[in-house]
């Protein structure tokens, strides 16, 4: 275990880097205590997200666990949940990399980690990102070439600190926005939340609810897993309209993936044992009509997947309708916020009422190798504008990570 002083208030914190599963699993109590502390108190930074993601991932693609723990005494201040691996940037360019737990799957597997970060005591953020830039710096992480956290919550202050303390230390970095969350600060009650949104998407909502109700003609009944029992249909009841709704679409459904059914078969039990899961599902004369895979924490519902049955008249909007339904609970059960998570979507933005942006931090230690990565990023954009976008198909990554 390395000491580090730090240059703010002189507090020691020592850091102690975590390579086996084994060590990680005996930190889970401190670690969700440390968590609920934190100003990153997020889902997907939770040890039944990545301890989950880990067993069902990180095996793959040479993967090893660095993850770099922060105490004061005996008090767990900060966690950094990093991975080691190599990635290979186009035509071949082998970086070694220091990744955020829970990301960088093949993007047919991906379960979209979102708000990643280091988690650190609030009021204490300063002080562990100083620390943990100084370890990984120092060597304490092992060598690399590399750091990347994608999809960080751009409103967190960890970004930018982090950009400031390894620019102190000569080290470049950047920060890139990569999409939007959009999201919906909740009211009070649901007339409330109506009145936010403009006339047309009001119109709209008011529409599509009304259309709903004459079409399901006092049949429609609203399901929620609260046992095992029930998991598993719904969990079922999802896949399938998950499946159905992008069948022979360009892009299949998540749920295809075997890995991405074996994460979630571990992490939807995990969350409804917490109190943390919502699955929720629509019947219409019995008939599945619409899921949705919400989770509850910290105040706030994260809407994380979802499906729909397709062949119903044109005027039926399932999706929308159970979206409403979720928000309304969601209002009336005194949440916060409703978060859509990453993502344009037309549904998304008829509800949202702000957004924030996801950025990724980036930064990089070897300046040659980098200087190489740019060039021949560089040199494939001239070549893609030259042929037309037509051509773009055809260069697809040839390295993958």
């Amino acid at each position: 275990m390395s000491s580090i002083l730090t240059s703010r208030s002189f507090r020691k914190i020592s850091c102690s880097v975590v390579p086996e599963l084994e060590r990680l699993d005996a930190l889970c109590t401190a670690w969700s205590d440390l968590l609920a502390r934190s100003s990153s108190n997020e889902p997907m930074l939770s040890p039944i997200w990545l301890l989950s993601w880990w067993r069902t991932y990180g095996s793959l693609g040479g993967r090893k666990l660095r993850v770099a723990a922060f105490w004061a005494g005996s008090r767990l201040v900060g966690l950094a949940p990093l991975l080691v691996r190599r990635h290979r940037y186009w035509p071949g360019i082998p970086f070694v990399r220091l990744e955020a737990l829970g990301t960088g799957e093949r993007e047919s597997d991906n379960v979209c980690s979102e708000y990643m970060s280091l988690i650190c005591e609030q009021g204490a953020e300063a002080e562990v990102v100083e620390a943990f830039v100084a370890a990984a710096v120092s060597g304490a992480m092992g060598p690399w070439d590399e750091l990347v956290i994608p999809r960080m919550g751009g409103d967190s202050l960890l970004p930018g600190l982090l950009a400031q303390a390894f620019s102190r230390l000569g080290i470049s970095s950047s920060l890139t926005v990569t999409e939007s969350s959009p999201f919906v600060p909740l009211p009070p009650n649901w007339e409330a939340f109506l009145q936010t949104l403009k006339t047309s998407r009001r119109y709209f909502l008011k529409r599509t609810l009304r259309d709903f109700d004459k079409w399901a003609a006092g049949k429609a009944r609203y399901h929620q897993a609260s046992t095992p029992g029930d998991l598993e249909e719904g969990k079922q009841i999802l896949i399938d309209l998950h499946n159905g709704r992008w069948s022979g679409a360009a892009c299949p459904g998540m749920f295809r993936s075997a890995r991405f059914q074996t994460f979630h078969a571990a992490v939807m039990p995990a969350f409804l044992k917490a109190g943390a899961l919502q699955l929720l599902w629509l019947t219409v004369r019995d008939e599945p009509i619409a899921a949705i895979y919400n989770i509850l924490w910290n105040g706030k519902v994260y809407f994380y997947q979802s499906g729909r049955k397709i062949d119903l008249p044109s005027k039926i909007r399932p999706g929308l309708v159970m979206q409403a339904y979720a928000l309304r609970r969601a209002i009336e059960a005194g949440r916060r916020e409703y978060d859509f998570l990453g993502g344009a979507a037309r549904y998304k933005l008829q509800l949202a009422l702000a957004s924030r942006p996801l950025v990724q931090f980036r930064a990089v230690r070897r300046a040659l190798r980098e200087q190489a990565r740019r060039c021949a990023d560089l040199g494939v954009s001239q070549i893609l504008r030259a042929c037309g976008r037509d051509s773009r198909s055809s260069w697809s990554v040839i390295f993958r990570s």
